[in-house]
């Protein structure tokens, strides 16, 4: 037995056991010294250097996850807060093709494509006054992202950059 490697107790955890029984439960620990002795074991140290890829892999999976979750925060607050931000339109319209005079208030007709930024961009010169025509037409804030409709009538207040 002096050969034997040491043993724990599968039921009660007692350490350093060098015979056939646990001298704390009486477990029999025959059939471990069996096949112990069937395929001995040598006393060999861990290696020193583990690999290092399972911590790899979990912080690229941890990376991604976080990316992830703040990249979908992200888009949430722009649809939420920007939506009438969308490209600007890059040519300029003349404000007679698009306004109709009213001696009270300039109306404007939504046209395909329209978003109250790019209606800004085209009246007011700056798609950033989008906020003005909102302000201008209360019926809007009921609505989701201040959506438009095709031909739909919005007052547009006096907002022309001044040349």
């Amino acid at each position: 037995m002096n050969n034997q490697l040491k043993l724990n107790c599968p039921v009660c955890g007692y350490k350093e056991i060098d015979g056939k029984t646990c001298p704390n439960c009486e477990t029999d620990l025959s059939l471990i010294r069996t096949l112990q002795d069937l395929a001995p074991v040598e006393k060999t140290s861990l290696p020193k250097k583990i690999s290092n890829l399972p911590l790899l892999v979990t912080l690229l999976i941890l990376t991604i996850g976080i990316g992830l979750g703040v990249g979908g925060s992200f888009l949430l607050i722009q649809n939420q807060y920007s939506i009438n931000l969308f490209a600007h339109s890059s040519t300029k319209v003349n404000n007679s093709e698009t306004l109709i005079n009213n001696p009270k208030l300039n109306i404007y007709r939504v046209k395909p494509g329209d978003n109250l930024g790019v209606i800004a961009e085209k009246v007011c010169g700056k798609a950033s006054a989008w906020r003005l025509i909102a302000e201008a037409n209360p019926h809007l804030e009921n609505r989701r992202n201040y959506f438009i409709n095709v031909g739909e009538k919005l007052k547009v207040p006096q907002c022309q950059e001044k040349k």
